[in-house]
């Protein structure tokens, strides 16, 4: 294995309730009640797909950038704090800087994914990022982790993901890039299938141990 590609929100960092929470806060702007969204169905769904699809179903005025800009802002008044995160994510992190490239592939703006991994105090780690502006197709298509191997230079076989939702998974299998899952608080049928999950980074660590 020579890299290992991340995703960010609920692998590198437990931000998907944030988001939630963001849009909760942002569309009551728009006229628009949360309490009628099932958000943990668009979990791995970016941003600007949501924005356009609640201005579509509820009719709203507003440019979807804009929905998208203002949810974006709230998110981002949220992070000062930081976040919680899987058990033993900065050692595995310190552990494998060393021997391998490592990459964030993430569907949210770098925008959004730069300030989140300085408050957490790693981006030293990776040496690129992948978010939404860098590609013209999102996950669950193969495109992210794709531009992943070409910045790279590497065989899909010689890659790793860490995914946790069902749009980041597909995209890396239709990739063709070996996963493993993150196993957090998804529910069934948000669980994919002959795919290995690991409950944090150490159990990630000691697997990738007896597969050395």
């Amino acid at each position: 294995m020579k890299a290992i590609f991340f995703d960010l929100d609920d692998v590198l960092v437990f931000s998907e309730r944030s988001h939630t929470k963001a849009w909760q806060l942002a569309l009551p702007r728009y006229g628009v009640d949360p309490d009628l969204i099932d958000f943990q169905s668009l979990v791995g769904v970016s941003d600007s797909q949501q924005a356009q699809m609640f201005k579509e179903i509820f009719h709203i005025e507003e440019d979807a950038a804009a929905i998208c800009e203002h949810k974006r802002l709230t998110f981002l008044e949220m992070t000062q704090h930081g976040f919680e995160s899987a058990p033993g994510r900065n050692q595995f992190l310190e552990n494998m800087t060393q021997k391998c490239i490592m990459g964030v592939v993430s569907s949210s703006p770098r925008s959004v994914i730069e300030p989140v991994l300085a408050v957490e105090g790693i981006s030293d780690y990776f040496q690129f990022i992948i978010g939404h502006e860098d590609c013209v197709k999102h996950k669950p298509d193969p495109m992210p982790y794709q531009n992943a191997l070409a910045l790279t230079g590497l065989k899909p076989q010689e890659a790793l993901v860490i995914e946790d939702s069902v749009s980041g998974i597909t995209a890396a299998q239709r990739a063709m890039i070996p996963i493993f899952g993150l196993f957090k608080d998804q529910r069934p049928d948000q669980i994919v299938h002959h795919v290995q999950y690991y409950n944090n980074f150490i159990e990630i660590q000691d697997a990738l141990i007896k597969v050395a």
